[in-house]
């Protein structure tokens, strides 16, 4: 039996459209307090022209709330990028063979006979910056979805002609025979043989 050497077709990472949702994590909880320090702001300016003393440390009051907010959005950029730099995904004329994110972790190996069908998820901001979810289904009903691949159709239209040919060389091998198989639910079986 001759083994044949597997061939890689496509070899992608995790776009940088990873680190979206984080710096939207980062920034709009800063742009929604922005009007109330203005606010804060010109309240103790305008108390202080009337003559009311006004207490400095007060344009400070937020600052105690800051420090531990940026600890955990550089904890979260962190563990984002730790995500995007260990996340692969490869695809070879035989398998698919994904490894994604770093805390929670999710890899594995498909044959890609045994993909069912494969479809595209693209998000809004995702359309705009070139990356989307390829949702893979295998025959047993499995699903693995590969969350922001850049260029999700090309990617898409490689893993198609990938599993239609990887399909169509298993139709051309003899399949190995099967023991002690159960008997078939027609009645051919009873039938005199030719």
């Amino acid at each position: 039996m001759e083994l044949q050497q597997e061939t890689t077709l496509a070899k992608v990472r995790l776009h940088w459209g990873i680190f979206i949702p984080v710096l939207l994590f980062a920034f709009c909880p800063v742009l929604v307090l922005l009007p109330f320090m203005f606010m804060l702001h010109g309240l103790l300016n305008a108390l202080g022209q009337m003559g009311v003393p006004a207490n400095p440390s007060l344009n400070l009051i937020w600052l105690p709330a800051l420090v531990p907010y940026c600890l955990v959005v550089l904890g979260v950029l962190l563990g984002t990028w730790f995500s995007y730099w260990k996340s692969e995904v490869t695809l070879t004329d035989r398998r698919l063979v994904f490894r994604t994110g770093f805390l929670s972790r999710l890899s594995g190996e498909l044959p890609l006979e045994n993909v069912e069908s494969i479809y595209i998820s693209e998000q809004l901001p995702g359309r705009m910056c070139g990356y989307g979810t390829v949702m893979v289904t295998t025959v047993g009903g499995a699903r693995f979805p590969l969350w922001f691949i850049g260029s999700p159709q090309r990617f898409h239209t490689t893993l198609q002609k990938a599993v239609l040919d990887a399909k169509n060389s298993t139709r051309g091998r003899p399949k190995p025979p099967e023991s002690g198989s159960p008997p078939q639910d027609d009645d051919s079986r009873y039938r005199p043989k030719k």
